[in-house]
């Protein structure tokens, strides 16, 4: 049990990294990669809409994906420690 949540937790950060850094390109309308980070996007957007309420956004950077990854990392130690 505490693997497939641990596995859960460690996707969930590979797709927040992966939103990250899709957020650094502008893709063409319709190309594979523009519907990779719609995808992307439609996926964590509930996690981070949340976050991004209560969060301010310094200079207008968006921390909500490190914030979720922070909280990620948190829950994740101590499940690690007891395996």
């Amino acid at each position: 049990m505490a693997t497939a949540f641990l596995f859960v937790l460690q996707l969930a950060s590979v797709i927040l990294i992966a939103r990250a850094l899709l957020s650094w390109f502008r893709p063409r309308s319709g190309s594979a990669l523009d519907q990779a980070k719609r995808r992307i996007t439609s996926i964590t957007d509930p996690v981070l809409e949340p976050v991004r309420r209560i969060l301010p956004r310094p200079a207008g950077l968006d921390l909500s994906i490190v914030a979720v990854l922070l909280g990620i990392n948190l829950v994740l130690m101590p499940v690690i420690a007891t395996l």
